[in-house]
Parts: C-alpha cells; sequence; structure tokens
C-alpha cells in the first residue's frame, strides 16, 4: 500500500474492529496524535510503525474473540 492509502486502511480497520483511536495507540505504544496524522493521510509511517499498529489492531480482535472460541470448546 502506498502512504496515501495505509493510514486510511489502518482506520477502516480499527474501526471495523470497534477500537478508539486511544485504544489502538495505547496497545501499539504509539503517540495517538501520530496515529490520527496517519490516517489521515497527513504523514506516512514507517512499515515498521504500521506494523506494529496492525498487530495491535489484530491482537484486540484475537482476545474479543476468544472468549467465544473458549466457550464453544467447552
Amino acid at each position: 500500500m502506498s502512504g496515501s492509502t495505509t493510514g486510511p486502511a489502518l482506520r477502516v480497520l480499527r474501526e471495523q474492529s470497534g477500537l478508539t483511536a486511544r485504544e489502538v495507540a495505547a496497545r501499539a505504544g504509539v503517540s495517538e496524535s501520530y496515529l490520527s496524522r496517519v490516517e489521515n493521510g497527513k504523514v506516512t509511517a514507517e512499515p515498521a510503525w504500521i506494523g506494529n499498529v496492525a498487530s495491535a489492531i489484530a491482537a484486540a480482535i484475537v482476545e474479543a474473540v476468544s472468549p467465544v472460541r473458549e466457550a464453544a470448546v467447552a
């Protein structure tokens, strides 16, 4: 993805997961204001930074569905 589409794609993923920018920033160990600028396409983030944010979103999604999966197994 180019810099102009990566941020908005992260925002869509974050919003679809039901997370706030504050929650994702805290989980990823990044600045909420920088996350906002990336999501709005104002700055282009380094790939490693994007990976950290994407991983934080993915981890939150896994945590959200884990109790459902455990209950189905029990």
